[in-house]
């Protein structure tokens, strides 16, 4: 498969795990599949960019910012339309996917008793 620079492309499990340390499947046991814009093509890979949530130290907010690394061809699943996803961290890389397949998740119920006392007289 050929890409070029400036491609939007998906990216295969194992960048996943070299990037966020872990691999993630959904319910069915497919792998979940990060994706990227092509900065460079190379003779057997290209370099990629991935924009995702990045760390700082307490007490500021994570912000938003970009990684770059070297992909093997094989790595490299398919070109797809549209920007990149902005990936947030591993926890939530699950329901980016899913909302990227289509998959609509509903909230978790949520119950609420209220208790009230009874106020004193007087």
């Amino acid at each position: 498969m050929r890409y070029q620079k400036g491609d939007t492309v998906r990216l295969a499990g194992s960048v996943m795990l070299a990037e966020f340390g872990l691999l993630l499947c959904d319910d069915a046991g497919e792998m979940l599949e990060i994706d990227g814009v092509i900065q460079e093509v190379l003779n057997d890979g290209a370099r990629v960019v991935i924009k995702r949530m990045m760390p700082r130290p307490a007490p500021f907010a994570w912000e938003e910012g970009y990684v770059s690394r070297w992909v093997r061809d094989e790595e490299v699943l398919g070109v797809i339309k549209g920007e990149a996803m902005l990936w947030p961290d591993a926890a939530k890389l699950k329901s980016v996917n899913d909302e990227r397949g289509g998959i609509k998740t509903a909230p978790a119920p949520v119950s609420w008793a209220v208790a009230i006392e009874e106020m004193p007289a007087g």
